[in-house]
């Protein structure tokens, strides 16, 4: 048809080329991905008559059927930029006032990431009844109206955020004294100045001891060497990293624990051995958490009402952060207690956020009591946000005290590899009961082998169960993946939960020393999990953290490490603390942006009501102060959220007038 054709540039507006450019970007840092322009949204002329003839969901009516009729004739030329069928109203062409939607808000003007796949970006949204019903760009607002439209000026928009494994419930539980010494010598002389300055107390209950000051291969702390400083007083001194414990002589025979007290599982929940088969004093995992509710049980009103406050804060924190929902992975034992506080809160209105709840198994006893006691919480403590749907299980330790399981020997030991909490067998008939409950499985998985030992359990239990098998189980932590077992993951449809503020340069060289320098330079692979095309969820795993721990729940600590696999620049021990190795598994920011929100949203199981901007779907959202795909990578840290919404109700901040 001579005279027809005209020049490519006329097929798309301003708005599709700044966009195809953004999404070409792919800076040092992988900061954007590489797009095909496929995804992009349909900023082509031609491409907009197209959807807007097939918008279903709003039957929005073309003005001028003759630009259809073109651009029909045009679809073998233009099919490379046609957009990706969707029943969404995405930018929708102006209608007659007489069928403009009133909404409940509007908000207009916004750098929009709605973490949807379809439709990465958008420029407007509208709320009504707590759900978006409008999600797209400037022109197709036109179709909707509300008394309460706010322009953000640019301001970026992300969806509610989820936390895939937090420990909101367990602050303030353990209340211990912090003991501090840069030598053994130090340490064990702060540890008698606290029995000294509390005469009175029944257990003297400490934090941290370093494990690099104490574990050197086998060998940890002794129960002799406390008894030296505090021989008559009940002592328990918890490390560092809150894997391992150190009692004193008077706090084992408390316990009841001796030469024939058996392990729960041995070489992972354990007490360590002396030459003669006593206990050592070094106790690891489970051995000793097992402990905790029955010695420190939280009698105490004070202390009760103390607990509950803390809770109320530190959800309070990661809702101000822009955190909707969160799986809380456990509590050591105090299920009743936290779950106690929580339903509390939810029955006074002052839970701010969707709480998922669970029960751990630390040592294989519990196992058999998993599926009724989560449906006893569920029972006793259940509401309309706090829910239980899973059952946590710490397959492994981790590698500083050499509880990880391994597929290859400890550096140094030429046998020692570690075990898991329960084999697969265990792990598959396990599965098979939370398939007739309908429940799904948090796993901890530290070390390859306990990745392996959950992918194989997975696998056979899905060969009996075939295409009905119900469980969705996450495996959290991950730092070690044998190359084989990666493509294994999607296959399986196993879900991965990473802790990215993690990643940084560590100075400690206990696990270094452990693991060899070849298997600590692949710690930590999330980008080859996210590329395989598995679920990538992100989390905090935080409950300690004293006056830093509003900074290490933040989810923009996570974003920013996992981006750069650095710690922020004002933590940094040398002039430069360079990149944590392998430093092509630095996450995009894209990437973990959906990990917090679409993918954490598929690991609570509501990825059809949360998890992105979509319409249909509950509103929650996060309107940034500033743009994380803008600011200095090393300050993305300190962004804050200005304003939080639930199910379209400002919960935290305010939007602009």
């Amino acid at each position: 048809m001579p005279g027809f054709f005209v020049p490519v540039s006329f097929l798309f507006d301003a708005r599709f080329i700044a966009d195809a450019a953004h999404y070409s970007k792919l800076g040092e840092y992988g900061r954007y991905d590489p797009t095909c322009l496929i995804n992009l949204r349909a900023s082509c002329f031609f491409c907009k008559l197209c959807f807007f003839a097939s918008d279903k969901n709003k039957k929005t009516k073309i003005m001028n059927t003759s630009h259809l009729i073109v651009a029909m004739g045009l679809f073998g030329v233009i099919a490379a930029c046609s957009p990706p069928s969707s029943e969404q109203a995405r930018s929708p062409a102006p209608v007659a006032a007489s069928t403009v939607e009133s909404t409940d808000l509007i908000i207009t003007g916004a750098k929009i990431f709605t973490s949807d796949k379809q439709q990465p970006w958008a420029e407007a949204l509208a709320i009504k009844d707590g759900k978006f019903v409008y999600v797209g760009d400037a022109n197709g607002i036109a179709s909707y109206t509300s008394t309460n439209s706010i322009d953000l000026n640019g301001k970026l928009v992300i969806p509610g955020m989820v936390d895939g494994h937090s420990h909101p419930g367990y602050v303030n539980v353990e209340n211990f004294g912090e003991v501090e010494g840069d030598t053994q010598e130090e340490l064990l002389a702060a540890v008698k100045a606290y029995a000294d300055e509390h005469p009175d107390d029944e257990w003297l209950r400490l934090c941290c001891w370093p494990t690099d000051m104490f574990v050197h291969g086998n060998e940890g702390p002794r129960k002799e060497v406390l008894d030296a400083v505090v021989p008559d007083r009940l002592v328990w001194f918890e490390s560092a990293t809150a894997h391992d414990f150190w009692l004193n002589s008077k706090a084992l025979e408390k316990l009841g624990v001796d030469k024939n007290t058996p392990d729960p599982r041995p070489g992972l929940a354990m007490y360590a051995r002396d030459e003669n088969g006593e206990p050592s004093g070094w106790v690891k995992e489970g051995a000793g958490v097992q402990h905790f509710a029955k010695q420190f049980a939280l009698t105490d009103d004070a202390r009760k009402q103390e607990h509950k406050e803390s809770v109320a804060e530190t959800l309070q924190v990661s809702s101000r952060n822009g955190v909707t929902s969160l799986f809380d992975a456990g509590n050591k034992g105090y299920g009743d207690l936290v779950y106690g506080v929580v339903s509390q809160l939810e029955k006074e209105g002052k839970l701010p956020l969707r709480y998922y709840g669970t029960y751990q198994i630390f040592t294989p006893e519990r196992a058999k009591t998993a599926i009724s006691e989560v449906k006893r919480y569920r029972k006793e403590y259940g509401g309309d946000l706090l829910q239980f749907n899973s059952v946590k299980l710490f397959m492994d330790g981790i590698s500083a005290n050499q509880s990880a399981g391994l597929l290859e020997p400890y550096s140094g030991n030429t046998s020692y590899v570690g075990t898991t909490m329960l084999s697969v067998e265990e792990l598959r008939d396990l599965l098979l009961e939370l398939h007739e409950e309908k429940l799904d499985l948090l796993v901890h998985t530290i070390g390859d082998l306990a990745v392996r030992t959950v992918l194989d359990a997975v696998e056979a239990a899905q060969a009996i169960v075939k295409d009905d098998f119900y469980p969705r189980v996450t495996m959290a932590h991950l730092v070690l993946i044998d190359p084989i077992d990666l493509p294994r993951i999607k296959e399986l449809g196993v879900i991965c939960n990473f802790t990215p503020w993690w990643m940084g340069v560590e100075h400690d060289d206990v696990v270094r020393d452990f693991l060899g320098e070849e298997r600590y330079s692949t710690m930590y692979q999330p980008r080859s999990v996210f590329d395989s095309g598995a679920v990538v969820s992100f989390s905090s795993d935080e409950w300690w953290g004293g006056d830093m721990l509003a900074t290490y729940i933040s989810p923009y600590l996570g974003m920013q490490v996992g981006h750069t696999r650095q710690y922020p620049k004002e933590w940094w021990e040398t002039k430069d603390d360079g990149i944590r190795s392998p430093s092509n598994e630095r996450l995009s920011l894209e990437q973990l942006v959906e990990g917090y929100t679409r993918n954490g949203a598929y690991q609570l199981r509501r990825e059809n009501e949360l998890g992105s901007i979509e319409v249909g779907k509950l509103a929650d959202l996060v309107v940034l102060d500033n743009n994380l795909f803008e600011v200095d990578r090393h300050e993305i840290w300190k962004v804050k959220p200005s304003a939080v919404m639930m199910e379209g109700e400002v919960i935290q901040g305010s939007l602009p007038d």
